[in-house]
């Protein structure tokens, strides 16, 4: 079997075709080596988040919304708006890279 990969957006659900591709690999046997040997319970239970705060769902990434009150520049507002659905989550998205460039954030995709 080949070793297939797919790579989330940060927020989103793996697709109905990730989601069947994990079934069908979960199916065949884990070969342990050297390089990657097979962990014990008590290592295994050594693992924790990264950021426990954004794994909600630790299915896939998508952290906590908190709803707040953010005065933001009537010009910035409007072009946000003009850009149609969605706008709140790509003044998000802006946010979220911004911090991460400056060192606020780590990027989850990493």
């Amino acid at each position: 079997m080949a070793i297939v990969t797919s790579r989330l957006k940060a927020g989103s659900t793996p697709s109905e075709e990730v989601l069947a591709r994990i079934k069908e690999a979960a199916k065949y046997p884990v070969t342990f080596d050297a390089d990657s040997p097979e962990l014990t319970d008590e290592e295994l239970r050594e693992f924790k988040p990264v950021n426990p705060e954004l794994h909600a769902n630790p299915a896939y990434f998508k952290p906590k919304k908190k709803q707040i009150t953010l005065k933001i520049d009537a010009d910035v507002l409007a072009a946000y708006r003009e850009t149609g659905k969605g706008y709140q989550t790509r003044m998000n998205e802006a946010l979220r890279n911004s911090a991460i460039a400056a060192g606020l954030l780590r990027d989850a995709a990493s």
